[in-house]
């Protein structure tokens, strides 16, 4: 029943209906439509999700056809769509003996009932609607397909797209639905497959080649996904997001000059544009060229006084430069300015550390870890600050709470295992030293050098033996 509104107006004899209503309703007025009129004034409403003008243009129509189950239909349609499946198979139910044999009446009580949960039960209103379709059995199939994924049951939704493909594998919007639902699922190869099928039909789709970029970056399969981007600004050269992801896989692939490059190109498109402005500066300064570094982000300054990341980059230039009293200039500015980003705090406390402000510098990491728990660099950083300052207890603490987000991080194991050594607790340390072990067994070579103390415990030293062998 859903169509592009547009398509509407392709029909004069549709236009003139649906402004023949829009002028009654506006005068207040009272004019007679026949059923199908009303059927196509309704479905325009609904296919705007333009609910009130929906439900009113219903409530008219059943007036002067209150026998009629199509409208009765498209009401129970409509309750759907709103999110009230219960309403919708209310209705659905009043017209079933006569519309037990529309394909339509089958998947909307489908979609009600996989909304509500009743999972058989709309299996069997969904096997129906196929078993009545017609010549758009792949268009039925599709969107059962879409009401599994707006319930979050991917497994069944790629099952029906991938049938809705094998009944017509030209059809666009199936393909387009199985590369997004296998990208939201992280199976990217079959993603790649599917928007690449999309793109043997309709090649000029800029913004499936943008997708295809995005889903090869993932896939950290960068030569290909710069060489979708290039396809999806050739086709739209103004597309400033295909220009940003093409820049910012530039720098995750450590091509910073071109990466500039990339971003100068949006900058001639937006001049204004602070984001801009400071990934040049970032690139800049990932290559060591500091000065150049902070030239460009201040001009994302000057235009955006409240723009942290700009403020952030210059302190990252000064911290870079050993210049760390700047730094914690800069990264105040960025905190004020955004005083949830987690990252703008733990570079504080990173600066704070640096001139000796430790209580300072511990609170910057407490703030970053209670904005992100999985921070777990931020909770060491502060474990060590209380460590090195006599505190052994409250650093194992701080270790505890981190091991309760971040069980399986091999550093945060590998910690607690040398704090519990050094509060005189060996099996506590042999419990996480074995974890620690297990997940990154290279690591224990970095922790030995730093805290030696391990080679006086004859059981770990056996334990790295095993492990080894």
């Amino acid at each position: 029943m859903e169509e592009n509104y547009d398509s509407y107006f392709e029909d004069e004899n549709i236009f003139e209906s649906i402004n023949r209503y829009e002028d009654m309703v506006n005068r207040n007025d009272s004019c007679f439509f026949d059923v199908f009129e009303f059927e196509y004034i309704i479905d325009y409403y609904l296919d705007q999700h333009s609910f009130n003008n929906a439900q009113c243009a219903i409530e008219k129509g059943l007036k002067q056809h209150p026998g009629s189950s199509s409208l009765k239909l498209r009401l129970a349609q409509s309750y759907i769509q709103q999110g009230k499946p219960s309403k919708g198979l209310t209705f659905l139910r009043e017209i079933e003996f006569m519309e037990n044999l529309n394909c339509d009446f089958h998947l909307l009580k489908g979609t009600a009932l996989n909304v509500l949960g009743k999972k058989e039960e709309a299996y069997y209103s969904f096997d129906r609607a196929i078993g009545l379709a017609q010549d758009d059995k792949d268009e039925v199939i599709f969107t059962i397909a879409y009401s599994y994924l707006n319930t979050r049951r991917y497994s069944l939704a790629i099952k029906y797209l991938l049938l809705a493909y094998e009944i017509n594998p030209e059809n666009l919007s199936v393909l387009h639905e199985l590369a997004l639902v296998y990208e939201k699922t992280d199976k990217l190869p079959e993603s790649i497959r599917f928007y690449k099928k999309f793109l043997d039909i309709d090649p000029f789709s800029e913004q499936v080649w943008f997708s295809l970029g995005m889903v090869y970056s993932s896939n950290e399969q960068y030569e290909k996904a710069i060489e979708a981007y290039d396809f999806a600004i050739a086709i739209s050269p103004n597309y400033t997001s295909a220009l940003f992801s093409k820049g910012n896989t530039q720098v995750n692939s450590e091509r910073y000059q071109e990466a500039i490059a990339t971003f100068e190109e949006i900058v001639l498109l937006e001049p204004d544009n602070t984001q801009a402005y400071t990934y040049i500066g970032e690139c800049y300064d990932k290559l060591g060229l500091y000065k150049k570094a902070k030239f460009f982000y201040r001009k994302a300054i000057r235009l955006d006084k409240c723009f942290g990341d700009a403020w952030y980059g210059m302190g990252m230039a000064y911290f870079n430069l050993d210049q760390y009293q700047h730094s914690v200039d800069f990264f105040q500015r960025a905190r004020k300015c955004d005083p949830e980003n987690p990252d703008y705090w733990f570079m504080l406390g990173e600066a704070y550390r640096k001139i000796k402000v430790l209580d300072k510098s511990a609170e910057s990491y407490h703030q970053a870890t209670e904005l992100d728990p999985n921070d777990y660099e931020a909770w060491l950083a502060n474990a060590e600050i209380h460590y090195e300052g006599g505190r052994l207890t409250e650093a194992i603490e701080l270790l505890h709470k981190a091991y309760v987000c971040n069980r399986d991080n091999s550093t945060i194991n590998y910690h607690l295992a040398v704090y519990h050594l050094y509060n005189r607790q060996p099996g506590l340390a042999k419990d996480y030293f074995e974890k620690a072990l297990r997940i990154n067994f290279e690591e224990h070579e970095e922790l030995i050098e730093k805290h030696p103390v391990v080679l006086d415990y004859p059981y770990l030293k056996s334990l790295i033996r095993k492990f080894k062998n």
